[in-house]
């Protein structure tokens, strides 16, 4: 699920369940075509995490 707020871009993210753990980015649905080599991330204690490739912003879901 994404959730974007059209005048603020990096506020933007997608929430990931803790059934999708280990996360990696790209996730599983990205196109072939654009993908950068996959990373797992870890999330903050707040739950926060972020792609070091792509930049793309994930949030756990509490």
């Amino acid at each position: 699920m994404c959730l974007t707020n059209l005048n603020s871009p990096q506020l933007s993210f997608t929430i990931v369940s803790k059934g999708e753990l280990p996360f990696h980015c790209p996730p599983k649905e990205s196109s072939k075509w654009n993908m950068h080599p996959k990373v797992f991330l870890s999330f903050s204690k707040d739950g926060a995490a972020s792609c070091p490739y792509c930049g793309a912003n994930y949030q756990l879901d509490q």
